[in-house]
C-alpha cells in the first residue's frame, strides 16, 4: 500500500491483481477523483471502473473508489520503471482547484548524489548532474494549472504530458518544463549504478499562498490600519481631557 497526500484530502492506496483501491482519508470532499498508471514510455493511461460501474463525481472522506489496473504481467517482464507502479491520483478541491499527487507501490531510496533542480520564471528547470554518478532522469509532474483554472468553464478533463526521460550523457544542458501555472511538486527518478534513486523537488508555491484570495491579503492591511487610526483617535481624546483651561487659578 502507498499513499498521496495533499492539504486535506489524502488517498490510501491498494493495489491487488488488476484492481486498484483509492480510499479517501482525508477530511474534505475529493471532487472528480481518478488515476492515472505511467507506461514504459512515460506516457499517463487513466485507469477505468470495472465493468458495469461509473467512476463518481465526488468522494467523501471514508468512501472508496475501485479502478482496474491495466497492466497484470509479472514484475520479471516489466521494464525496470515499470516495476515501480507509478501511479497519479487526481482530483479537485470544493474551490475547483485541480491537484495531482504521484506514488509508489515500490518506493525507491532517496537519492545519494542529485541535481540541482527547481522553479524559476514559471518554468522547471533541471541542471546536468556534477559527475556521472546519475546517468539518466525520469522527470514526473501532475500537470496543474492553479487558481487560473477556476477562471474558466469547469471540464474535469486535464491534458497530462507524460513523463520525461533525460539522458545525460548525451545531454550536458539544462532542460526547462512547463508544468502548469500551479507548479506543482516534482519526482525525480535518477537511475544510477545501485538501481532507481528518488529526488522530490518542492512545489513552486510556498504554503500553497496562490489559492489565497487578494481581499483576503488585503484585511491584515486593513486591520493594521484601523487599530493605527484607533490609537491616533484615542491620542487626541486624552490630549483634549488632560489640556489646563487657559487661565484657570489665577487671581
Amino acid at each position: 500500500m502507498c499513499a498521496a497526500h495533499a492539504g486535506s484530502i489524502s488517498f490510501s492506496l491498494a493495489l491487488t491483481g488488476a484492481s486498484l483501491a483509492l480510499v479517501n482519508t482525508g477530511d474534505s470532499v475529493a471532487f472528480f477523483p481518478g488515476a492515472l498508471a505511467m507506461r514504459a514510455d512515460g506516457g499517463w493511461e487513466p485507469l477505468a471502473p470495472p465493468p458495469g460501474r461509473k467512476t463518481p463525481t465526488q468522494l467523501a472522506p471514508g468512501e472508496r473508489l475501485e479502478l482496474v489496473w491495466p497492466d497484470v504481467r509479472p514484475p520479471e517482464v516489466l521494464s525496470a520503471i515499470e516495476r515501480l507502479r507509478p501511479t497519479m491520483v487526481r482530483f479537485n478541491d470544493q474551490a475547483g482547484v485541480g491537484f495531482g499527487q504521484i506514488s509508489f507501490f515500490t518506493v525507491p531510496p532517496p537519492a545519494a548524489a542529485t541535481v540541482s533542480a527547481g522553479y524559476s520564471s514559471g518554468m522547471l528547470r533541471l541542471a546536468p548532474p556534477s559527475g556521472d554518478a546519475i546517468r539518466a532522469t525520469w522527470v514526473l509532474w501532475p500537470q496543474e494549472a492553479g487558481i487560473a483554472g477556476i477562471r474558466q468553464a469547469f471540464t474535469g478533463d486535464v491534458n497530462q504530458p507524460p513523463a520525461r526521460h533525460i539522458e545525460w550523457l548525451k545531454n550536458q544542458t539544462t532542460v526547462s518544463f512547463l508544468t502548469g501555472a500551479g507548479l506543482p511538486a516534482v519526482t525525480l527518478i535518477h537511475e544510477t549504478a545501485q538501481g532507481y534513486q528518488l529526488q522530490r523537488v518542492a512545489s513552486g508555491w510556498p504554503g500553497g499562498k496562490q489559492q489565497r484570495a487578494v481581499w483576503l491579503e488585503l484585511n491584515a492591511v486593513f486591520y493594521a490600519l484601523a487599530i493605527c487610526f484607533a490609537i491616533l483617535a484615542a491620542g487626541a481624546a486624552l490630549r483634549s481631557w488632560w489640556r489646563p483651561t487657559r487661565g484657570a487659578g489665577s487671581a
